[in-house]
């Protein structure tokens, strides 16, 4: 099935306002983090093996890529450019993902779908102003092509091409962007229930291989241990559910009042609900996080729109129940989304550690029936790209009259 000229349209549309907002210089994200993370790490692009700097060090792939295209391309702004036509294929990539799992679904459905890659801030903000997620995200991809590939062929009785590759790009997204070491800690757990005793002792061994490396580098520049993990979970469980609440209260809204399926409560849910209140009341009395410095969207509107963090923490009860809806359907959804949620913990947290790594969970990795509901229908995606284009107006305008500072 070939993909509609309408569908190639707003794939050019998403490509170009990309250029628009290269030639603006547009932070999409709203947050001036990308902005300040690309000039203050540029002598790490200058100058990869230069770790002699006042600088949180990083594994270095993003830099050792970015320099490379530096060095051909000798200009900031062409090293820039690039990096944008780069950051297009990633919608294509989530295409093909989405074709991978979802082989009985329209495929201009699916392709429709990607886009929404374009509507996403911090997407935007990464590719414009080149960042350690835009190259994790490619290679997460990739990973992520290759263990769906894996899962369907389910060859668990010797160590395939499929699951080698999964390891190596996983490998890879981990070194550019360390946050998805959460999401290789699921792998390593499907592993160990689906593979072999011995298959998975040789991916163990493999996996030990490619992390040979990141060790090495810890060795001789111990500062990139240096972490911004918090304790306190009380605010960062309540903070990581308002901001997942973000992607979710559409989500099941559309499901809600668009399609044949409704949403039954019966007693496990109306349990889990009241165990989802309480856990935010008791989170809420010693929550102390500073919502000037990051926390999500919500927590932002909550503050801006009512002066208080009620609609914040109403946003999290959200979140926590909605989650829960996911775990439902399979048990190894509660295990992906616990380790979401608690590997996720910093004095500072930010959306874009959750974005668009979220929505490429949850219709990629998560096993549920709403992800095929949800894609059935044209009007589905529609909503959700217009709810999406909403949150993308807002944040560009927040860029330009600074509404959270």
């Amino acid at each position: 099935m070939k993909i509609t000229y309408l569908n190639k349209i707003f794939y050019l549309i998403g490509s170009v306002s990309i250029f628009i907002s290269l030639f603006f210089n547009i932070d999409s994200a709203g947050s001036g983090g990308f902005v300040i993370d690309f000039s203050s790490t540029w002598p790490l692009v200058e100058d990869p093996f230069n770790f002699n700097t006042n600088l949180d060090i990083k594994f270095p792939l993003h830099y050792y890529i970015a320099s490379l295209i530096y060095l051909f391309v000798g200009e900031k702004e062409l090293l820039r450019l690039v990096y944008c036509f780069i950051g297009l294929f990633v919608p294509f990539l989530f295409f093909i993902c989405l074709k991978k799992k979802f082989k009985n679904i329209d495929k201009n459905n699916l392709f429709l779908f990607s886009l929404i890659i374009f509507l996403l801030p911090s997407f935007r903000s990464s590719i414009v102003w080149p960042n350690t997620q835009i190259t994790g995200m490619i290679f997460f991809l990739i990973s992520l092509y290759y263990f769906l590939e894996w899962d369907i062929q389910k060859k668990i009785n010797y160590f395939s091409k499929p699951l080698f590759l999964t390891i190596f790009f996983m490998s890879l997204t981990v070194y550019s962007r360390q946050i998805y070491a959460i999401i290789f800690i699921y792998f390593v757990i499907i592993f160990f229930i689906k593979l072999k005793k011995k298959i998975f002792l040789v991916s163990c061994s493999v996996i030990g291989l490619f992390a040979s490396p990141g060790i090495v580098f810890v060795y001789f520049w111990p500062r990139i241990l240096k972490a911004t993990f918090d304790l306190k979970l009380y605010n960062s469980l309540v903070i990581n559910a308002s901001i997942i609440s973000l992607y979710l209260i559409p989500f099941f809204s559309i499901i809600y009042f668009f399609t044949k399926e409704r949403l039954s409560i019966d007693i496990k849910k109306k349990t889990a609900l009241i165990l989802c209140i309480l856990i935010v009341c008791i989170c809420s009395l010693f929550f102390d996080y500073n919502y000037y410095m990051g926390g999500g969207f919500f927590i932002k509107l909550s503050v801006l729109l009512f002066d208080n963090l009620i609609f914040f923490f109403i946003s999290s009860i959200l979140g926590f129940y909605l989650l829960f809806l996911l775990t439902l359907n399979n048990n190894l959804n509660t295990i992906l989304i616990l380790l979401i949620l608690f590997g996720v913990s910093a004095y500072i947290i930010f959306m874009k550690y959750f974005e668009p790594m979220f929505i490429l969970v949850l219709f990629l990795l998560l096993k549920t029936k709403y992800v095929n509901l949800f894609l059935v229908s044209k009007k589905n995606i529609y909503l959700y790209h217009g709810y999406f284009l909403m949150y993308l107006s807002a944040a560009i305008v927040n860029n330009f009259f600074l509404l959270t500072k």
